[in-house]
């Protein structure tokens, strides 16, 4: 499994990069997969005192939701690396993830956000700053208006 990471500052476009990727991979044949990391320090799929919350209160490592809509697992104690590995496809594209180790698409405003966020494992640029510049450093800067081009680069990888 190939896995991608997108990143950037809020605003940025970085959910339009990440569901153009899926689209483009899954219209290419490849079975994908996605994770999001969630930056509200108050954010939780459970509340106190429901079932879930007291399936895992109890000791539960592992506490699946089952809904009108779909199916989830929530895993606890497991730190980034063992929880990614849970995911099996061709890819796992990221959203946030920041500090985790891939290849990434930085997604940024402007060239301030560049500067401020650039980091060594970014093969590519892209978000609303791809309407100004079409590179930066030797790095390419693309739009998601230009997707296959993101995903060539990221099949070679």
């Amino acid at each position: 499994m190939k896995i991608i990471g997108v990143y950037g500052f809020k605003k940025s476009g970085k959910t339009t990069v990440v569901t153009s990727i899926i689209d483009g991979l899954v219209k290419k044949g490849y079975s994908v997969s996605s994770a999001k990391s969630i930056h509200i320090d108050d954010f939780s799929l459970e509340t106190e005192g429901t079932d879930t919350f007291k399936h895992h209160t109890s000791g539960a490592e592992r506490v699946g939701l089952v809904y009108p809509k779909g199916k989830a697992i929530l895993y606890y104690g497991q730190n980034t690396e063992d929880f990614l590995n849970n995911f099996e496809s061709d890819y796992l594209i990221l959203e946030g993830f920041r500090e985790y180790k891939c290849p990434k698409i930085l997604c940024a405003r402007d060239e301030d956000d560049i500067l401020k966020d650039i980091r060594g494992e970014v093969f590519c640029i892209s978000g609303l700053i791809s309407n100004g510049i079409h590179e930066h450093k030797g790095i390419p800067v693309i739009s998601y208006k230009q997707i296959e081009k993101i995903i060539e680069i990221i099949e070679k990888l």
